[in-house]
């Protein structure tokens, strides 16, 4: 009974032969150690009997093992394979000889100006971005070169490295210059620089490459499952003489290039000499060259019907491998037909079926991030409304305590001028002379009510006491003066400086009588022989000097409405 692991081995080692006879192949399996790819070298090395594994012989370096892909070729016919045509990934090290001999002297002269008379002519074909002849591509296959000594000689490990997206960008640069072709995508940026080959492709002669994925065999796996697209591999061997007509004849073709691009493969490429495609060969199952596999995401194993598939991961498989001559198997026609007739058909109705589920899930995310944005921004907006508001009520605050404060303010400024008024009355007015004292000086006074005040002064009494006179006139206006309104004062308010909020002025001509420290009413000419004056308010003389109106005279107001009382 086989274990798992065992009938996936020999599964895979079907897959890959496509022959029928499984007790060989078991037993074929059996004598590598159930591994797959030993076994497939017996196979293709032309020794279809069981090997086994304790068969003298040199020993060979023990071949890293890589992760095959599951190979889902169930709808394709047998792939043909050409016996000539292959290539051994796990031959051992044959070392090159290296020295002069006989005819290598002979023939160096002729060698080194080939070289030379190619290297020039490739170099002007590349910048004329034209084919390179055929005997120039193979002038590496004349006796005594370097390139014909290494033809046909297995390396144990890949010649060449480096980092794997420099090593196929630098493959495609030379399947350009090598096919006189250019990539779809700058070719189309050529054509809108409107250069030369641009001007040939107008005129229907330039040739077009398929855009290659510039990456690792693995980004090209992540990018095919990620964007659900069908990823063409497509390897190659310089060893092998079927290679520069595939690269001429088949990768140039319009309708598969056309067919490539239209659907958007990924397509992917390199040589077998680097150590990346390297690697993706031993991963493929690639051992006749050209070699071209499409690879797309399949249901797994087991999942049946649409329910399943969906809700099932998918995985990535082989869905068909085509190697060999370009005049058959791996032919510009024959991969067409493959592409549009059965590739196509079988994974598209799938493929659809995952980006409109990926679509859908797209479309719900879009949908939870916009609510979730709607939601941020009404909850911004109730922020900055809420804030809004307590600012509004902060400042209302604000304002109502200042009006508050500035209420109280006027409130104790009024109440300190009646106090101050009531302490002049009774301490800062010296008592009125009688009429019949000679020198007293008669003054008359009209008030804003219309109220005349008379009274006699001294000579020597100063202006700023008649100021006050007139000042505390108001208190009997307006009843401040009767006891019963409150305690006399005694002295005058605490931290207060009294203002007179009025001038003097004569009635006719108008003059006025400025309040001067010091100044006496007989050093006054305008009243030392008596006077009639009137009150004017600097509130009103202020307010019309800003409506550009002249002064009012005596036609004041009452302060009553300036206190506020």
């Amino acid at each position: 009974m086989l274990s798992q692991e065992q009938q996936e081995a020999l599964a895979q080692l079907q897959a890959i032969t496509n022959a029928d006879d499984l007790d060989n192949q078991r037993a074929i399996l059996e004598s590598v150690g159930w591994d797959v790819q030993k076994a497939v070298h017996a196979i293709f090395d032309g020794s279809s009997a069981p090997i086994s594994s304790n068969q003298a012989g040199p020993s060979r370096p023990t071949t890293r093992t890589f992760e095959r892909m599951e190979l889902d070729d169930s709808s394709q016919g047998a792939t043909p394979r050409s016996g000539p045509s292959t290539y051994d990934h796990h031959s051992g090290p044959v070392v090159a000889r290296t020295g002069l001999n006989l005819f290598s002297i002979i023939t160096w002269p002729v060698t080194i100006t080939f070289q030379l008379f190619t290297g020039i002519v490739n170099f002007v074909f590349r910048i004329l971005r034209i084919p390179l002849p055929r005997f120039l591509l193979s002038w590496r296959n004349l006796p005594g070169t370097a390139s014909s000594r290494a033809i046909g000689r297995p390396a144990s490990k890949p010649l060449r490295g480096g980092n794997p997206k420099d090593v196929v960008d630098r493959w495609v640069r030379e399947l350009e210059d090598e096919t006189g072709a250019m990539c779809v995508s700058r070719a189309a940026a050529a054509v809108d620089e409107g250069s030369s080959f641009g001007s040939k492709e107008k005129e229907g002669r330039g040739k077009l490459l398929p855009d290659f994925w510039i990456g690792s065999y693995e980004s090209a796996l992540k990018a095919a499952k990620e964007d659900v697209k069908v990823l063409c591999a497509i390897l190659v061997s310089e060893e092998h003489d079927d290679v520069p007509d595939f690269k001429r004849n088949v990768l140039t073709d319009p309708d598969l290039v056309r067919v490539l691009t239209d659907n958007q493969f990924i397509v992917w490429g390199g040589d077998v000499r680097d150590s990346e495609s390297y690697q993706t060969a031993l991963k493929l199952g690639a051992t006749t060259y050209p070699f071209v596999a499409f690879v797309s995401l399949h249901p797994r194993a087991g999942s049946a019907g649409r329910s399943s598939a969906l809700t099932t991961s998918p995985q990535l498989s082989i869905i068909s491998r085509h190697e060999g001559s370009p005049e058959t198997n791996t032919s510009a026609s024959n991969l067409y037909s493959h592409i549009v007739n059965t590739l196509l058909p079988r994974v598209t109705p799938f493929l659809t079926r995952i980006r409109n589920e990926k679509r859908l899930r797209q479309q719900e995310r879009e949908l939870r991030e916009e609510q979730d944005r709607a939601f941020r921004e009404a909850e911004r907006k109730d922020r900055e409304r809420m804030e809004k508001r307590i600012e509004e009520e902060r400042r209302k605050k604000q304002d109502e305590e200042r009006k508050r404060l500035e209420i109280d303010q006027k409130l104790k400024k009024v109440e300190n001028r009646k106090n101050w008024r009531r302490w002049a009355k009774r301490n800062l007015i010296p008592p009125e002379p009688s009429k019949s004292s000679g020198g007293s000086i008669r003054i008359g006074v009209r008030l804003p009510n219309g109220t005349r005040l008379l009274r006699m002064f001294e000579p020597s009494t100063q202006v700023e006491t008649l100021y006050t006179f007139v000042d505390i006139s108001f208190l009997s206006q307006k009843g401040e003066d009767d006891p019963s309104i409150g305690d006399q004062v005694d002295q005058p308010p605490a931290s207060y400086q009294h203002e007179f909020e009025f001038e003097l002025v004569t009635s006719y001509p108008r003059k006025e009588i400025p309040l001067v420290k010091g100044q006496t009413i007989g050093d006054v000419a305008e009243l030392k022989g008596g006077a009639n004056l009137a009150i004017e308010m600097k509130a009103n003389r202020r307010s019309l000097s800003e409506d550009g109106s002249g002064s009012g005279g005596n036609q004041t107001e009452s302060e009553e409405s300036e206190d506020g009382e």
